[in-house]
């Protein structure tokens, strides 16, 4: 349950807070936004969903889920690389100067950071500590 809470909720709430910033930082339409936001969505609960099968096999499940859930697992990332995509193109198709520039900075880095929390920096970490252990992952 804390893994379907982890990996599905907390990237829907950032991707909303992400929408409405766009919307009102950047003027852009709310339709265009919706559907980038549906993509969003769709991604992290196809991938968080099923990414969680690999701790199925550990319940007693048969073996074919391991490899469901490590498959979606590597997925996981794909919603947070959509976000950062979809604030450069907001922010580019806006074309223009916003008064609240730290805000809109702000918006931007926190896409580009979560991707890189959620895709870079894990495996950096599992190399550096030379182990795969779940305390790593604590």
């Amino acid at each position: 349950v804390i893994h379907l809470w982890v990996e599905g909720v907390w990237e829907l709430i950032m991707a909303s807070i992400l929408a409405f910033l766009m919307i009102k930082l950047n003027g852009i339409d709310r339709e265009v936004v919706e559907k980038w936001l549906y993509v969003i969505v769709g991604l992290a609960l196809f991938s968080g969903i099923l990414g969680t099968g690999h701790h199925y096999y550990w319940i007693g499940a048969p073996g074919y889920w391991q490899w469901i859930g490590s498959l979606f697992s590597t997925l996981e990332v794909a919603p947070f690389f959509t976000m950062v995509i979809f604030t450069f193109v907001m922010t580019w198709k806006a074309g223009r100067k916003h008064p609240n520039r730290a805000a809109l900075l702000w918006s931007i880095g926190c896409s580009v950071m979560a991707f890189f929390g959620a895709g870079v920096w894990g495996p950096c970490t599992r190399c550096r500590q030379s182990t795969i252990t779940p305390t790593a992952r604590s």
